[in-house]
């Protein structure tokens, strides 16, 4: 029986322990009396929080010190942040397309980009929004046997919002990518007896999303695109 609540004891020491390093805090109010506790929600100048023996409670912000004060304040932000408050939609926007022939090889050529849209869910506004992002492209090969024989095309780049109001949408461009398809002209056919047409195409697009150091979103399209491809 006593190894049995030695045994408890210990458990219930590591666990509280665990508890102590990873999710509680000994914070100060201005008069410097100290309260060991874990912040649960922040709404405003309201802050929740949890004390070491369960009880959870109410109290003001202003109690604060002023370390404790920012340290809640950059608390409150990062888990906006990172709760999923924002939405992200691709769009393909293609510039007019150029027709030329040479060489019995009719050419379509034109400009192709993502447009990113990011729709901040929240009531509260967020500045200093910085896109990193990687597109796939897929050169199609001239006079080809089959249309796996073209190149893929990994390019990257960044774009930034500086400031998206609350229930707000803000849109961005990536850089327009040059794509091209081909034909071959009536009467034309390849020596090598290659496909008559090529295609480019933009497969995909992968994007992270930072608002000022804090990585707050990853997404792309397709969803699959972050299994496959390495960053």
């Amino acid at each position: 029986m006593k190894t049995i609540r030695f045994i408890l004891i210990i458990l219930v020491s590591l666990f509280t322990s665990s508890l102590q390093g990873e999710n509680f805090r000994t914070f100060k109010d201005t008069q410097g009396r100290e309260m060991t506790a874990r912040l649960t929600r922040v709404s405003g100048d309201d802050v929740y929080i949890e004390r070491q023996d369960g009880l959870t409670t109410k109290v003001a912000l202003s109690i604060f010190s002023a370390e404790d004060k920012k340290y809640i304040q950059e608390w409150a932000t990062k888990n906006l942040l990172t709760s999923g408050i924002f939405e992200v939609r691709f769009t393909t926007e293609n510039s007019s397309k150029r027709d030329s022939e040479s060489g019995g090889i009719q050419r379509e050529s034109y400009q192709s980009a993502y447009g990113i849209e990011v729709e901040n869910t929240s009531y509260e506004p967020v500045k200093n929004i910085r896109i990193e992002y990687l597109l796939i492209k897929f050169e199609d090969a001239l006079a080809a046997a089959k249309r796996s024989e073209g190149e893929i095309r990994r390019l990257k780049g960044e774009v930034k919002i500086d400031y998206i109001g609350d229930r707000s949408k803000a849109t961005v461009k990536t850089k327009s990518v040059p794509m091209l398809e081909t034909e071959l002209a009536p009467g034309y056919v390849w020596s090598g007896g290659g496909k008559r047409t090529s295609k480019d195409v933009l497969k995909g697009i992968w994007i992270k999303m930072y608002v000022g150091d804090l990585l707050v979103h990853e997404y792309s399209k397709p969803e699959n695109m972050m299994r496959t491809e390495a960053w």
